[in-house]
């Protein structure tokens, strides 16, 4: 690994639509890991539904690569609740996080360089 060493926060709060592709931005996470940089993937909204069993798709297969190369899986944990899924449905690696909207605001002004969303 080597290039790229800013870190970035990739953001997913939908799934699949002809606007959003989840998939693309997992793709683009695992490449930037690749290429050096820190990389945190964070799951709210209909994000969570990325990692609830029997979701069909590539992100369970892209989440446990990301996860492999060291990137940080991060879920909001109010909804993982809000969508139903049992917190032990989380994927290898992947944290809970309480205060989503604090984490992410702090993360945005003191940590991310880069802020990707979809």
């Amino acid at each position: 690994m080597t290039g790229d060493d800013r870190t970035y926060g990739f953001l997913i709060t939908a799934l699949a639509t002809s606007a959003k592709d989840p998939g693309q931005i997992l793709r683009s996470a695992i490449k930037k890991r690749e290429e050096g940089a820190k990389v945190d993937i964070f799951l709210m909204g209909d994000g969570v539904y990325l990692i609830k069993k029997g979701h069909t798709g590539p992100a369970p297969e892209a989440l446990a690569k990301a996860h492999e190369l060291g990137c940080n899986i991060l879920v909001s944990i109010d909804h993982l609740k809000a969508a139903g899924i049992p917190e032990d449905e989380l994927p290898a690696g992947a944290k809970a996080v309480k205060s989503p909207c604090k984490e992410i605001a702090w993360k945005t002004m003191e940590e991310w360089d880069r802020t990707i969303i979809c």
